[in-house]
């Protein structure tokens, strides 16, 4: 998955740190990674990828999608995959949709798919997700690439 492992590397890393103190004596150091070791991250961890780059279109409707696994479940995984949409330099939401279901682990993954009416304009899909893991609260959010939709694609607002 191209964003696996992203969303826990940092708390992975405050969990070995964590670890190797509560291990040794006070005169132990733990090992400070910038970014933990592969094969000790992917043990703990859940990584998300947008199924497209960008959003699709199906006129009269826009959709975004993506797909979920941890290689470990966390205790609480709560994702929210929305459609936005520019507006006057902002992002304006335009449709979400929110899960709370834990990721399986490879070969399986969870599916997630939104869905709007389509407009002329500028599209993206993004991503939030909360949760908890080993007892460490987490958060990742992610974007796709835009999409421009022309008034011969969708009608205008």
């Amino acid at each position: 998955m191209r964003n696996a492992l992203i969303y826990t590397r940092a708390l992975t890393a405050l969990v070995a740190t964590t670890t190797a103190f509560a291990a040794g004596s006070g005169a132990t150091t733990a090992p400070a990674y910038a970014s933990p070791p592969a094969a000790f991250v992917a043990a703990k961890s859940c990584g998300f990828e947008f199924t497209y780059s960008r959003p699709s279109v199906y006129p009269p409707q826009i959709k975004g999608n993506g797909v979920a696994q941890c290689d470990a479940p966390p205790e609480e995984h709560f994702l929210t995959l929305s459609l936005e949409y520019k507006q006057g330099g902002q992002w304006v939401t335009a449709a979400y949709i929110n899960d709370s279901g834990i990721p399986p682990g490879p070969p399986n993954s969870r599916s997630y798919e939104v869905s709007a009416a389509c407009y002329a304009g500028t599209w993206r899909v993004s991503m939030s997700v909360t949760g908890r893991l080993q007892g460490i609260p987490f958060v990742f959010s992610d974007y796709s690439g835009t999409r421009e939709i022309s008034t011969s694609q969708c009608p205008s607002r």
